[in-house]
């Protein structure tokens, strides 16, 4: 049986490599990592290595800019430490953002575009710890 161990990285394609760098880099806090010779693109981490988001130059694969963040469409999601410091981050940078405040889920929830129009999801560490899961549920081989 084949076992999957963690998502390695999520690849975003975009229109403008550098214009997605600066947002993912001032905005979200992640900084540039080592990349082959692919192409058009980087890579970013935060400074463990993890998350990785591999910012793709492939304007053909961008889709129409949307008006706001749409939580129930494909979209990425983060465990972020200062969850209201990235709201006040969001506002200064003039990120489009939206907030469920009471979700269902148990914590608030935090979404934005990037500049593609990519949909990105926070929510707080502190809700969180160490788990990826909702309480009530144990996977099998939890370590």
């Amino acid at each position: 049986m084949v076992k999957l161990t963690r998502i390695q990285h999520e690849g975003l394609p975009v229109r403008d490599v550098e214009r997605s760098r600066r947002f993912y880099e001032e905005v979200i806090g992640l900084r540039l990592i080592p990349r082959p010779p692919l192409g058009g693109g980087v890579w970013m981490a935060d400074a463990s290595g993890v998350p990785q988001i591999h910012i793709i130059e492939c304007p053909e694969e961008v889709g129409e800019l949307p008006a706001k963040p749409n939580p129930r469409a494909r979209h990425t999601a983060f465990v972020v430490e200062d969850y209201e410091g990235l709201k006040r981050r969001f506002q200064e940078h003039g990120v489009v953002w939206s907030e469920i405040p009471d979700s269902p889920v148990g914590t608030a929830q935090l979404f934005c575009l990037d500049p593609d129009g990519h949909t990105l999801e926070f929510q707080s560490a502190e809700f969180w710890g160490d788990r990826t899961w909702l309480r009530g549920y144990e996977p099998a081989d939890a370590r």
